[in-house]
């Protein structure tokens, strides 16, 4: 791919109102019983199909509201974070939609604001202020936006408990900007949209074999809110006696919190451990319905088991062994 192609693509890229979807991340995709519609129940505009285990969006039907990208469990729809992120820090945890007049920054619909990006805000500058327009008569959202960014902040508080919003229809008076905020912004705007537009190099780093290593931004925003706050409500999950240590939870999970590691120990049988690492726990359930002996249950993690080791939650000899 030449360079004209490659400047091609990544225009288009910015200027698509799709969300960008990784499949693997995907519960429909990474098989978990029950799976999962909630993208494409709260799409209010019937852009998202669910075909052939995947997820597929109608680029002419969708608006770019966000809905499904904070609702989306395994974080398999994500738009990018950073523009939201730096328009609340030039805002000072102010953010209006594009149907609000007034100063400040502005996202296209409150509905791309993800537990994330608010935990991570109302870390840094406390008490969040949200304007909205006329949600039942937009084109872009839907009726439900109040109520569904009233869910992201409820789901930011297990990262960052202190954090407050306010949804308001009035007009934002702005926050003070000052000229060093003003131009750090801009510059780091300047280097990502550059980032993306230049072109892969011949020699470029490989990919990740399973795109689930790749931690998505959104739980790097958890993180950070996460160390500025005292305690915190991480999920996480306990795996109970009669585990026998098969690989579902594992095969499940979109993030590759969970995983099944196998073991020779000296003297003894061939043993297996699964851990977790709790920072990329989602708290998405997948494991949860899809275990065999439903032995996994779904509590909360400390400050210091988020940031600690890789847990570990089951140890032993598989039964299997025997047969």
């Amino acid at each position: 791919m030449g360079l004209l192609d490659n400047l091609v693509g990544a225009f288009l890229k910015l200027t698509d109102p799709t969300p960008e979807y990784t499949g693997p991340r995907c519960l429909l995709e990474r098989n978990s019983v029950g799976g999962c519609d909630k993208c494409a129940s709260v799409c209010p505009h019937e852009a998202i199909s669910l075909e052939s285990y995947r997820v597929e969006i109608d680029e002419v039907k969708c608006t770019s509201c966000g809905l499904c990208t904070a609702v989306c469990p395994g974080i398999a729809l994500e738009f990018p974070l950073g523009p939201i992120q730096e328009g609340l820090h030039r805002g000072q945890g102010q953010i209006r939609c594009s149907k609000v007049g007034g100063s400040g920054d502005e996202v296209r619909c409150l509905g791309q604001l993800t537990p994330g990006v608010l935990a991570e805000a109302g870390s840094k500058f406390g008490p969040l202020t949200l304007a909205h327009g006329d949600c039942a008569g937009c084109k872009i959202g839907s009726a439900e936006v109040p109520a569904r960014v009233e869910w992201a902040v409820a789901e930011g508080r297990k990262y960052y408990p202190p954090l407050e919003a306010t949804l308001q229809t009035q007009a934002l008076p702005g926050a003070a900007v000052g000229r060093r905020e003003f131009f750090g912004a801009m510059l780091g705007g300047a280097k990502r949209s550059a980032a993306e537009l230049v072109p892969d190099l011949p020699f470029s780093a490989p990919e990740a074999e399973d795109a689930r290593a790749q931690r998505p931004p959104e739980l790097r925003l958890r993180e950070i809110a996460a160390r500025r706050a005292e305690e915190v409500r991480w999920p996480r999950i306990h795996i109970a006696e009669g585990c026998t240590l098969c690989p579902v939870c594992t095969n499940v999970c979109p993030t590759r919190a969970v995983e099944r590691v196998r073991e020779n120990v000296e003297g003894l049988s061939e043993e297996y451990t699964v851990t977790l690492t709790v920072a990329a726990c989602t708290g998405c359930g997948a494991c949860l319905s899809s275990c065999p002996p439903q032995v996994i249950s779904l509590g909360e993690a400390s400050k210091a088991e988020v940031f600690g080791e890789r847990l570990e939650l089951y140890r032993g000899v598989p039964p299997w062994y025997d047969l």
